[in-house]
């Protein structure tokens, strides 16, 4: 098996699931025109989404028994249909249907794709592996927002956002074909018993719930940043999309520093830095009345985000290392259920208090995070 195939097919699939999760901030002003809604609803489509990440860690046990390829493959079938139901809704409803699908494909991908590569990369060579991946998520990130404002200035319709992602996702699919399978584990079952034994265990307790309240500020920022700019300050949907490519920048840039500077100064003392740059970022946005000066707060608040949450998860993969892969599977379950909380509440935030409310609430819960992240070096890890 050629090594470079399987890192072309898996970097495809995570650049285009990544791409479509990021779709909905940016493209809210015109889907909300587009299916004549509310601007602040449109972060209902990623209620069902959302939803379906719970089922991760049945994802993980249904790789073992079935083959982490076959799961892959039938994964990326449903993020297919989902994707053209996607782009030829003809209603709001229709759009949430298909972008269930397009979650179901993206959680059981997200979390089945490492394990997938890690069953023919040798260990020393595996940081490699994954840096390829996160490349393309990075790549995703940053081209996402050009990529919608482009095509819907130019063709004003979903198909032409949907369908370039759907036939990358074919490309995927027959490629996926030319790969072997992995090891194959029957008696593979869903150990419910020791998920609840790692809940129990107060260190779980604070990193999850850390988690949770560190995602509740991008929640609640980027889902309604793109209404503010539009409504208050009159950007297009083009306008728009530059702007969260250059929050992008601010991504990149923090998952970079977090990939070379973490180890030498610590994981848990690096994310308390940037996760606290994050939190001084965030203070300001809904309350200043420059648009230059929301792109270099919120690009500030990305690049504190994400160089926090890449060393926080290295940290946090090591709090269970003989459970490490039942531990992290919490991590897309907990993602999930922040993405499913601030799809029901944050539509009455934003209506009751615009963004200046949103981003209290994430302000709020990133101090209690930080907290409880300044008490976390009393763990033994």
């Amino acid at each position: 098996m050629k090594q470079s195939l399987m890192f072309l097919t898996t970097f495809i699939i995570q650049f285009i699931i990544a791409m479509e999760m990021n779709f909905i901030g940016p493209l809210a002003p015109f889907l909300a025109q587009y299916f004549d809604i509310r601007a602040s609803q449109v972060v209902y489509f990623n209620l069902g989404y959302s939803i379906v990440g719970i089922f991760v860690p049945i994802f993980g046990v249904w790789a073992d028994k079935f083959g982490n390829k076959k799961l892959i493959s039938i994964s990326l079938i449903l993020f297919l249909i989902g994707t053209i139901i996607s782009g030829f809704a003809p209603s709001a409803l229709v759009f949430l249907l298909g972008r269930i699908l397009v979650g179901l494909g993206y959680f059981s991908l997200s979390g089945t794709m490492m394990s997938y590569i890690s069953e023919f990369v040798d260990y020393r060579n595996r940081g490699k592996a994954s840096g390829i991946l996160r490349t393309a998520f990075g790549l995703a990130i940053f081209a996402s927002p050009i990529y919608t404002a482009l095509l819907t200035t130019k063709f004003s319709s979903l198909q032409s956002i949907y369908l370039p992602i759907s036939l990358l996702a074919f490309v995927a699919l027959i490629l996926l074909t030319r790969l072997p399978e992995t090891k194959i584990i029957e008696d593979s079952k869903f150990d419910t018993m020791e998920y609840i034994k790692i809940l129990k265990d107060p260190s779980t307790i604070k990193v999850l719930a850390s988690l949770f309240l560190i995602i509740t500020a991008p929640a609640t920022l980027y889902n309604f940043l793109s209404i503010h700019l539009s409504t208050e300050y009159g950007l297009s949907q083009g306008q728009i999309g530059l702007t969260y490519s250059t929050f992008a920048i601010g991504t990149i840039l923090g998952i970079l520093s977090a990939t070379f500077l973490a180890d030498k100064y610590g994981k848990l003392t690096f994310s308390r830095v940037f996760f606290t740059i994050m939190l001084i970022a965030l203070i300001p946005i809904a309350y200043v009345q420059s648009v230059a000066l929301i792109i270099m707060l919120t690009f500030m608040f990305a690049f504190g985000l994400d160089g926090g949450w890449t060393s926080y998860q290295a940290f946090a993969s090591e709090i269970h290392p003989k459970k490490r892969s039942t531990f992290m599977s919490l991590f897309f379950t907990v993602n999930a259920a922040v993405v499913t909380v601030y799809s029901l509440l944050g539509p009455i935030l934003y209506d009751k208090g615009g963004l200046q409310l949103t981003t209290g609430v994430g302000f709020t819960s990133s101090l209690i995070a930080l907290i409880i992240l300044f008490r976390l070096s009393r763990i033994p890890v």
